[in-house]
């Protein structure tokens, strides 16, 4: 009984020497997969308890982000660009904005006052806003319907303008379809505008080249209006004053009974020489007469009468022409003064009339030349064939697009399934 007992308590001890060996072995690799592995995840599947159905959620929510960002958005533009999209023709010009300016009469309308260099590069400025403004889209739909030209049935339904674009989805639609570059050291324009055959791109480009020209040289109307009404008005006023002068000089002609003074002065001067020339004959004669008469006979008296008579006149021509006041209130010295002064002031006058009607013909004739064009000295080509869409950088382009967004999607559901364990 005593040996029994002895063979069973072996047995029992190493048992639980066993147990609490294994139970401190299980624990020690318990802590380490807690420091090895602190998802949770992990620490289920090592000990075969991962929850399986939230994995598959997140699984299929993966596929399906990468599906809807990437597959099939690669697929619907692999078919769209290959087969579906319509070709686009590109028609290309080169062109410079000159002036006239250079070329007028250097006055103050020409180069004197206008820095040609300045004005050109401010124009070309002005145009180039002008083409990418809505200005050039009403412009353009008065001379061609946008609707018809691009929004043709023939044109996929990605390019093609909506039947009620508005002016606004004009303009943006016209902002995708042309293109400008510039030089800044040459100010050479290039010009690129986009329809869907090439006929329409080289009408296109031409009617823009014509639009930008125009509104251009429109910019300066308003300018050479105003400069033609001054020049006008001033033309009219100086009408009028050369009208007033030649009017005083009539009423002073018909005041003094002078019509020329030079003339009146040689009139008085021939006629006071033949007075005294009467007055010496008369003198001479009575001289002779004395000697067979007396001086109370009635030829004497008669004699003296006559001189008398004839030193009158002469005193009174002598008057006239300067000297003392004459019955018409006045003498030709003062004559002469009044009418040097009339007519001094109309010289200046019609110095001014004449200057002014020059200028006017002078604006009259800049304002209807053409002062600005725009030189393409390469002519709008017509493009043999399409240069959009460019299918291999299209399908490059999108495809970064897409890894992009399915990146950034999946890059979130992982850290959200992490931040989750």
């Amino acid at each position: 009984m005593q040996e029994e007992r002895l063979l069973v308590q072996p047995e029992t001890v190493t048992v639980q020497a066993r147990s609490q060996k294994m139970a401190a072995a299980l624990s020690s690799y318990a802590r380490a997969l807690t420091f090895e592995n602190r998802s949770r995840r992990n620490l289920y599947r090592l000990a075969g308890l991962a929850p399986r159905t939230r994995d598959r959620v997140f699984s299929i929510i993966l596929m399906a982000i990468i599906g809807g960002t990437l597959v099939l958005p690669m697929a619907a533009s692999i078919l769209y660009f290959a087969f579906i999209a319509s070709p686009g023709y590109a028609s290309e010009v080169r062109f410079i904005v000159r002036t006239s300016t250079p070329y007028l009469s250097r006055d103050r309308y020409a180069s004197d006052t206008v820095e040609p260099k300045e004005k050109i590069v401010q124009d070309t400025a002005i145009l180039l806003n002008y083409l990418d403004s809505p200005a050039i889209i009403q412009d353009m739909q008065k001379a061609v319907n946008l609707g018809d030209l691009y929004g043709r049935s023939d044109i996929d339904f990605m390019s093609r303008l909506r039947s009620d674009a508005t002016q606004e989805d004009l303009l943006k639609y016209w902002k995708r379809h042309f293109s400008t570059s510039v030089n800044a050291k040459s100010g050479i324009v290039e010009l690129e505008v986009t329809a869907y055959s090439p006929q329409e791109a080289n009408a296109m480009v031409k009617l823009v080249l014509h639009l930008a020209e125009q509104r251009v040289n429109q910019l300066s109307s308003g300018m050479w209006d105003d400069l033609r009404a001054s020049s006008q008005r001033n033309v009219d006023t100086a009408t009028k004053d050369v009208g007033d002068l030649r009017g005083q000089i009539r009423d002073t002609q018909n005041k003094t009974g002078v019509f020329d003074i030079d003339l009146s002065a040689q009139s008085n001067s021939d006629l006071l020489t033949t007075v005294e020339t009467s007055i010496a004959d008369l003198r001479s004669r009575r001289v002779a007469l004395s000697q067979s008469v007396g001086d109370k006979s009635p030829q004497m008296l008669d004699m003296d009468r006559q001189i008398a008579a004839q030193e009158e006149q002469a005193k009174a021509l002598r008057a006239q022409s300067a000297g003392g006041t004459t019955t018409r209130g006045g003498n030709l010295a003062d004559y002469s003064t009044i009418f040097d002064q009339l007519k001094l002031n109309l010289s200046l006058a019609e110095t001014r009339l004449k200057s002014a009607i020059t200028d006017l013909e002078k604006v009259k004739l800049v304002s209807s030349l053409q002062l600005v064009y725009v030189d393409a000295f390469i002519q709008p080509t017509v493009p043999d064939r399409n240069k959009y869409p460019n299918v291999p950088l299209s399908l490059f382009l999108t495809l970064l697009a897409c890894l992009g967004v399915c990146g950034a999607a999946c890059g979130g559901v992982v850290l959200l399934r992490k931040k989750l364990d």
